[in-house]
């Protein structure tokens, strides 16, 4: 009997020790992820905003995915009939690669958005990216207001959106979705917003890889933080370098409720009937947190010029500045408007004379899209970032 317990004594020491091996394990694995992807909160300081305080609980909270999208979806009356007529295949998980690939290319290996879902909810690196926007009420846009919002918080929980207005009626809009909301702290040309401003509001009050502000009626799918976090292992040589992102939009007219939900519509609508816009306009601009927007002049969101000077200063200033349009899908959702509805607004060369008074004369043929001499893409279904030789012409 005696045999029996010291046999089983030592048989219970070795389960002990091989617990205590495996804990010792996982500690140090734990902490060298921590450590080497910045296990810091995604929301800085001590914030009074309630709004942005309660964020922080829907963006750390590991329960928190598709299902909180389609959540989201029920508030809107338009969205539970369509629940009826849609395939469950379909509405696949939000925050997830849906399980028929919606891409340029087919296949494209999502494993490494599984393994910054991971980290991100278990707080040991950062969410991808802080989208930020901003919008006057216009009941002929409601439904593309309310599919941009919908698409942005499919994104989770990689994406942090917001939307910066003072106009009550949009704060009860975002309020509905869960959708932070800051005020506006810089305006100019009758209360145009400022865009260097609402950079500054964001990095100082989300800590993310990437800060974005995109307009407001641009649908994305997974592939763009897909690009992010690919470009996030790409660019190492240059990490103390700013970094500027753009790319081509796709300009698809009379986006419906059902083609704007889901990214493997959003896709199929690109296809069918989308059509690339002119690398004159670009609708989003991504950076990282050292880029310096504090030297940026104030130019406006909404009017012309501001995009293609932002291209041609990074380019100027040997910034990584990244084409992107091959991997990320930008839907542009064209309207009664059309695609050059900010040079019909008011103050339409307000960003043009301003920096022409700064800096006399621009080459802003130099700001578009095509003279970007680094580019994403997918080859043979890998993630690529390459360097093109651009014309003559595009030197600055």
């Amino acid at each position: 009997m005696s045999g029996f317990r010291m046999s089983a004594c030592k048989e219970t020491s070795s389960v002990w020790r091989i617990l205590v091996v495996i804990l010792a394990s996982l500690s140090v694995y734990l902490y060298l992820y921590s450590n080497a992807f910045g296990g810091t909160p995604a929301i800085r300081g001590n914030l009074s905003d309630l709004q942005v305080s309660d964020s922080k609980s829907v963006w750390r909270d590991p329960s928190v995915s598709g299902s909180y999208f389609l959540k989201q979806m029920d508030r809107f009356p338009e969205v539970p009939a369509l629940y009826e007529t849609t395939p469950v295949t379909i509405r696949a998980s939000a925050a997830t690669p849906p399980k028929t690939t919606p891409l340029f290319l087919d296949n494209v290996d999502y494993t490494i958005l599984e393994m910054f879902k991971f980290r991100i909810l278990a707080n040991s690196t950062l969410p991808l990216l802080t989208l930020f926007t901003s919008w006057n009420t216009n009941p002929e846009k409601n439904l593309v207001h309310k599919l941009t919002l919908l698409n942005w918080l499919s994104l989770h929980p990689y994406v942090i959106p917001v939307v910066f207005t003072n106009q009550s009626s949009i704060i009860n809009e975002c309020n509905q979705v869960g959708v932070t909301v800051l005020p506006l702290s810089g305006v100019a040309a009758d209360g145009i917003p400022v865009l260097k401003y609402m950079y500054r509001d964001v990095i100082n009050l989300f800590n993310t890889s990437f800060y974005a502000f995109s307009n407001s009626d641009i649908l994305f799918t997974q592939l763009l933080v897909h690009t992010l976090a690919q470009i996030i292992n790409s660019i190492t040589e240059d990490i103390n370098k700013p970094v500027l992102i753009v790319g081509r939009r796709t300009n698809v007219n009379n986006v419906a409720l059902e083609e704007g939900l889901y990214w493997e519509n959003i896709t199929r609508i690109s296809k069918s009937r989308g059509q690339l816009f002119t690398g004159w306009a670009e609708d989003y601009f991504i950076t990282t947190p050292s880029y310096p927007w504090n030297e940026v002049p104030e130019v406006v969101i909404g009017r012309r010029a501001y995009d293609n000077w932002l291209v041609y200063n990074a380019r100027k200033m040997k910034y990584n500045v990244i084409d992107a349009t091959n991997t990320i899908l930008a839907v542009h959702q064209t309207t009664q408007a059309g695609n050059f509805e900010g040079h019909g607004h008011s103050h339409e060369d307000y960003n043009d004379n301003l920096l022409v008074k700064i800096y006399k004369r621009i080459k802003y043929e130099t700001g578009i899209v095509e003279c970007i001499e680094r580019f994403t893409e997918y080859e043979s279904k890998q993630f690529q970032l390459k360097t093109r030789k651009v014309p003559v012409a595009c030197n600055v």
